[in-house]
């Protein structure tokens, strides 16, 4: 494989993410930097509810032919090595397939029955996008026939860019102002999602959700909604996660099980705006608050005044200006009305 000179990895992707990107031109940014370090065959970039860790947006260095549905079910089902949900916990937050099974990669279950009979794959490296502890997105890369194990090196090397690309991803969600919530259509959006993650009812309102969610995808749903149907799957329970929409505003999916019972039973999911208190908190942790600016911003938005918040919070008048200062200065503005005005809760 080759080799590269010039800038470390930090400083191409410092370099490459200043700019206002959306979400596509992110993720092609990350593959083009993380290429010249550490090359792969095929890459896949996501985004993910930093509550749950339920991917909410993915990208693919290119189509491989099929829909989401098996890895939807290897990566939200049973317990597997090196799962996303297992790696966001390790520091740094990355790890090598071949190097974590002692080289029997056909321990993973998902590398068994899946990556390698489906497309050949002989290795994957993955980290997760982490900040504060809370995973943002998460990166997978693979390699082939004829290309050498990922290293330990490459692993170190992309978990020590997890928080920088975490942070570009909320920039990409909230660097601007805040999309309002918005319902996808006229009236409930429910689907209805049998075992074999076929929609066997839908509304009106829900077929209009799956285009703003990404659209069918070779036929199947958004690889958003199938993370959601596997995990409510998964736990036999309620799922969720919140999601930036094609045209901008913010929708959270639900899922849960029509029977109640482990296994691949129906899922009903609905999409509805996400409610203001939840987009509130999302995006004042994308801009970095600590939990108390956190509890003094969300009072702000409600309306308090700062002897309001002082007695909410049993803080000084004084404590609570300094809050406000550092809220200030996070999210880059001047005045209440100002932070009020970029957040768009209305």
């Amino acid at each position: 494989m080759r080799t590269t000179t010039g800038p470390d990895l930090a400083e191409r992707l410092r370099a490459a993410t200043t700019a206002d990107l959306d979400r596509e031109a992110l993720a092609q940014a990350v593959y083009r930097a993380v290429a010249a370090h550490v090359p792969f065959d095929f890459a896949c970039f996501a985004t993910t509810d930093p509550a749950t860790g339920v991917m909410t947006w993915a990208s693919k260095t290119r189509s491989l032919g099929v829909g989401d549905e098996e890895w939807s079910a290897l990566e939200y089902g049973a317990p597997d090595v090196n799962s996303f949900a297992e790696i966001a916990r390790r520091n740094p937050p990355a790890g090598v397939l071949s190097i974590d099974t002692g080289g029997d990669v056909d321990a993973c279950r998902r590398h068994r029955d899946f990556l390698a009979p489906r497309f050949g794959f002989t290795d994957e490296l993955r980290v997760v996008m982490r900040s504060r502890a809370a995973p943002w997105g998460a990166m997978a890369l693979y390699r082939g026939a004829g290309d050498p194990p990922f290293t330990a090196g490459d692993a170190e090397q992309l978990g020590a860019v997890s928080g920088l690309v975490a942070e570009a991803i909320q920039r990409c969600l909230f660097g601007r102002e805040t999309a309002p919530s918005a319902a996808p259509g006229d009236g409930p959006a429910v689907m209805i999602v049998d075992a074999a993650d076929q929609v066997t009812h839908l509304s009106p309102a829900a077929r209009a959700a799956i285009e703003e969610l990404g659209g069918w995808d070779h036929g199947s749903l958004p690889a958003n909604v199938l993370a959601v149907v596997a995990t409510t799957r998964a736990r036999a329970g309620f799922a969720e996660s919140r999601t930036q929409s094609v045209s901008g505003p913010w929708l959270s999916l639900r899922g849960a099980p029509l029977d109640g019972a482990p296994g691949r039973h129906d899922v009903v999911v609905t999409v509805e705006p996400t409610p203001r208190a939840s987009l509130s908190r999302l995006a004042l942790a994308a801009h970095g608050l600590t939990a108390r600016e956190e509890e003094v911003a969300l009072l702000v938005l409600q309306g308090a005044d700062t002897r309001a918040i002082a007695g909410t919070l049993h803080l000084s008048p004084h404590t609570v200006q300094d809050h406000l200062k550092t809220i200030f200065a996070k999210l880059g503005v001047t005045s209440r009305r100002e932070m009020t005005a970029r957040l768009v809760l209305a």
